[in-house]
This record gives C-alpha cells, structure tokens and sequence, in this order.
C-alpha cells in the first residue's frame, strides 16, 4: 500500500530541511553554490521566490497619531471586530480639530472633538455620540472624558465640544441625528433611529 501524492511543498534554502544545509563552503562551491548566499527563499519553477512579510495594526486596540499639517491636530483610530468571528473590522475615528487649520499641539486646546462612524458620511461631534449611546448629561459624558474635573486644561478642551451639541439633549434626538446623515434620504424618523443604533 502507498501514500498517494497530494502535492510538492517547496524547501526554503538554507532551511533545516534543504540539502544544502550544514554543507561546507568548499562542498558549495563544488555544488555550484555561492557560499556567500544567506538563503530565506525559495525556488518555484527555476525562479526565486520571497515570502514578503505584512503587518497591520491590531484589533480592538487605540492608535493616537499628532498630525503635522491638514485640519486635524490629533486623529485616534480603532478597528474594532468580534473575536472568533468573520465579519470584517468596523473602524472609527476620533480627531480634534486644529485651530486655523494648523495642527500644532497648543493650537489644538479648545479645539472641537469629531467621531467618523462606520457607514456614516459626515463628521459627528462627539458629544452627541455620547448622547446617542445613552449618556445625556454633560457630568455623565465628562466622567467618560476627564477623570479630574479640576484640571483646567481637560475642562478647556471638551468645552467647544460641549458647546457645539448643546441643542440637542436626549438620546433619540442625538440617534436621529446621526441616522440621517446615513440612511437613505426619505426614510422614516424610526428607521434613522434604528439604523444610528445598529452602527454603535
């Protein structure tokens, strides 16, 4: 009884597995080898071929890039995806304006704060993304935000962002908001609402 071939697996060179490992650089030369080649590819139909490694930014992790120039000072970003599942990643992003267009550090203080949703094609101010998941009083956003109320420079930050969603004040409110700028043009108040709150 024999095995039945299922296929060839290439051997990276110099690999434990490649005959030329372990060789002398004399048994190389003899072998028409370059003594001097490191290995680390491999040889697909007469040609080399290289594994090319990627890399790409964690899940469910935080980034906070400073920008040096356009209209943001400070973008963060998260791809956020359930474990064990295969829906592809959903990434949001946060970013403090830059005064005058200019993204310097001290430029960004009393600056307004937006959130770019998934699906959502305008900028939401991050105030009313609070609203929408729930927390309506100011005292209830800024406990998520600032863990010292006494810090001036913190209270100096948020407060544009304060400002700039003071009209709107409940939860439905802020979901209709953000459904609208989404949804198709047309739909019903209810469908906004239902359709802001399967994004968040």
């Amino acid at each position: 009884h024999t095995s039945p071939i299922t296929g060839k697996i290439p051997i990276m060179l110099r690999s434990t597995y490649c005959l030329l490992n372990g060789l002398t650089d004399r048994d190389l030369t003899e072998l028409n080898e370059c003594p001097l080649d490191p290995g680390g590819y491999f040889i697909i139909n007469g040609s080399e071929k290289v594994l090319i490694a990627q890399e790409k930014m964690a899940t469910n992790t935080v980034y906070v890039f400073a920008m040096k120039d356009g209209k943001y000072a400070f973008k963060a970003e998260i791809r956020s995806c359930l474990e064990h599942s295969s829906r592809p990643t959903s990434t949001l992003w946060v970013n403090m304006m830059a005064r005058g267009g200019q993204a310097i550090k001290k430029a960004a203080i009393g600056q307004r704060i937006i959130a770019i949703l998934p699906y959502i094609r305008q900028e939401i101010p991050i105030m009313i993304v609070f609203r929408a998941l729930g927390f309506v009083a100011d005292r209830d956003i800024l406990e998520h935000i600032i863990y010292d109320f006494e810090d001036p420079e913190m209270m100096e930050m948020v407060k544009p962002s304060l400002d700039e969603a003071f009209v709107i004040q409940e939860q439905n409110v802020a979901l209709n908001f953000i459904g609208s700028r989404g949804a198709r043009p047309g739909v019903t108040k209810e469908k906004r609402i239902k359709y802001a709150r399967e994004i968040l």
